[in-house]
């Protein structure tokens, strides 16, 4: 027995109490996830969103306690086994998310039997609630670690930061504008306009001809910090693609950095389309955080080509600009704007507009108002408007770690996962067809139905294991781990990631990455707890030789297997019975947890293609 509760301390009046047993949630485990489902086949899967899909077909079977009018519930008897406790609301409710403060760790019945298990569960906006930005939010939480995150920091005027910005975390943000200080010309050389990927072009900061006469130039591209323009005006950087194959130049003024934290930096300029707002549109430029220039791949260089396609026509020889379906509002703004919504046409220009604020870090669509132009509190706890107008505390608005698990990892998945959208022809965010992203605390199901035409990545962001390739894919690793579909316990991304940030740990860990006891404080066996031992069962090796620090949970289960910027070298087969051969990590760690063969090494980064292959030369041989 007991009550069930929403963040306002108002009793739910209606909905049942579930208990879903941890067995059936195993059983769907067991059943693999095909990324390459079309959407309509996502919509009746069935077994990707555990606990919800358990109540569509079973509901009628399991034990459960109808929600009275005093939002008390009660159980009379409660058969033998392990349960998640679920609370759904009734089909007329449409004040509250399903889920529930007990639902993502299981229970024994003994240790429910004559016990009072109170709920508190997600409150939900109308459809009618609107953004407000986080200064909204602000006003009564004050404000939080979330200014020094990468999501509150991956767009920004060049040389400025915005009120809710605070780069202390990030001493190397701007690194990549140091190109632009000195005034570089950057060489794009030998391209294969077939090539597949983001990149068509070598990217030098040395004329390549040179040092190679043979070097195919097609253009140069030339970084300027104007004198006399304010570090915070657009224009105060620029770029120019002079044609060199050809004739012919453009000069473009970057109006935002896009990155620059973690992977890679892009710059964006912006146009007005005939409608009056603003398009912007990623330069032909990017910039790696980790690249080096000695590095045999020209992908992991300091300076890459991006998209060079849409600037220059290789065929003609000739400078060219992007078509309007190609524009960051179409492609990338849904998932890096609060409150985006996309309008336009591909005659008068797509341009997007997010959540107005008047501390906002930026006119985005030129229309005179600042807007929230990273992702802001409203991203995963919805429009705001009714929850600030509200008399009542804690009304109107979606409290995430009350969502089912499914819910949740969605409010990070609608991003990472690679999907296509409806809007302006398949964009590269889940865009409906009126030109918006998925609300906070959507189903998956509901996702493919109304915002996609691909749900997740293509089989070329993808290896052949499973493993992600490419990067923004971490939901689609993770949603088919045991990880999110077990019987003790429903994992979500914050389990180990801070939504609001991490001033003490990098990519917003709760622990540091190398803190084994992330793992161990839920794989608590003795098994995994004496991690030499673990490790000496599962490789067939002493590792007499390797330190504690060396040893690590995430060295073999969440290989960097997917890449954004520049790939990482890693371990130098040098064995003197074969060729040296260097093997690469990227720079994004698979969500999979599962262990990839080292038979694998060619193909993919595996495990032991890290510095502890060394001693294991022998298990690489050169294929």
């Amino acid at each position: 027995m007991g009550t069930v509760t929403d963040p306002s301390r108002q009793a739910v009046t209606r909905g049942d109490v579930f208990f879903v047993p941890t067995t059936d949630v195993e059983a769907l485990g067991e059943l693999p996830i095909d990324l390459s489902l079309s959407p309509d086949e996502v919509v009746t899967l069935g077994h990707d969103e555990p606990l919800e899909d358990l109540l569509d077909t079973n509901a009628s079977e399991y034990q459960r306690a109808a929600v009275g009018e005093d939002g008390r519930y009660r159980l009379e008897t409660l058969a033998d086994g392990r349960y998640f406790v679920v609370f759904r609301p009734s089909d007329d409710d449409a004040l509250h998310l399903p889920g529930g403060s007990a639902c993502r760790a299981a229970f024994d019945r003994a240790s429910l039997a004559g016990t009072r298990l109170d709920l508190r569960v997600s409150a939900r906006p109308s459809p009618e609630a609107s953004y407000v930005g986080s200064s909204g939010c602000f006003g009564c939480h004050g404000r939080q670690r979330t200014m020094r995150s990468a999501h509150r920091l991956s767009l920004q005027v060049p040389g400025r930061r915005g009120a809710y910005q605070d780069p202390a975390r990030w001493p190397a943000l701007d690194a990549g504008l140091q190109a632009f200080e000195r005034a570089a010309t950057l060489y794009y050389y030998d391209c294969d306009p077939a090539a597949t990927g983001e990149a068509r072009c070598k990217v030098s900061s040395s004329d390549p001809t040179i040092a190679a006469p043979g070097a195919q130039l097609s253009f140069v591209v030339e970084l300027a910090r104007n004198p006399g323009i304010a570090d915070d005006e657009v224009g105060a950087y620029s770029l120019t693609i002079a044609n060199r194959a050809g004739s012919g130049s453009a000069s473009y003024d970057v109006a935002l950095s896009y990155g620059g934290l973690l992977s890679r930096q892009h710059f964006l300029t912006r146009w007005r389309g005939s409608g009056g707002s603003f398009g912007y549109y990623v330069l032909p430029l990017q910039f790696n955080v980790g690249g080096d220039d000695s590095l045999p791949s020209s992908d992991d260089w300091t300076f890459r080509d991006y998209r060079a396609d849409e600037w220059y026509d290789f065929a003609a020889s000739e400078l060219i600009e992007p078509e309007p379906v190609r524009s960051f509002d179409a492609r990338c703004a849904g998932c890096h704007l609060t409150g985006m919504r996309l309008g336009g046409d591909a005659d008068s220009g797509l341009h997007a507009h997010a959540a107005s604020d008047a501390s906002g870090d930026f006119d985005f669509d030129g229309d005179g108002r600042r807007e929230e132009i990273n992702i802001g509190c409203e991203s995963c706890h919805g429009p705001g408007s009714e929850h600030v107008e509200a008399t009542v505390r804690g009304t109107a608005i979606v409290s995430p770690s009350l969502l089912t698990p499914e819910r949740e990892l969605l409010l990070c998945g609608r991003c990472h996962s690679r999907p296509l959208g409806v809007a302006a022809g398949g964009t590269d965010a889940p865009l409906s067809a009126a030109g918006v992203m998925p609300p906070a605390g959507l189903r998956r199901a509901e996702l493919a139905s109304e915002y996609a035409t691909r749900v997740d990545g293509d089989a070329a962001d993808f290896h052949a294991s499973g493993d992600s390739r490419a990067h923004h894919a971490q939901y689609s690793d993770f949603v088919r781990s045991t990880m999110s579909r077990n019987g003790s316990v429903l994992m979500t991304c914050t389990s180990c990631h801070d939504a609001h940030g991490s001033d003490e740990h990098e990519h917003e860990l709760l622990r540091a990455g190398s803190d084994n006891a992330s793992c161990t404080g839920c794989h608590s066996g003795a098994q995994y707890r004496e991690l030499r031992g673990h490790v000496e069962r599962a490789t067939g090796f002493v590792h007499d030789a390797s330190t504690d620090a060396q040893l690590k949970c995430t060295g073999c289960h969440m290989v960097r297997t997917a890449v954004s910027g520049a790939r990482r070298p890693e371990l130098l087969d040098n064995l003197p019975s074969s060729p040296a051969v260097q093997y690469f990590h990227g720079d994004i760690a698979s969500h999979l947890f599962t262990v990839t063969p080292r038979a694998r090494h060619a193909e993919q980064p595996v495990a032991g293609t890290l510095s502890c292959g060394f001693c294991h030369g022998a298990s690489f041989p050169n294929l």
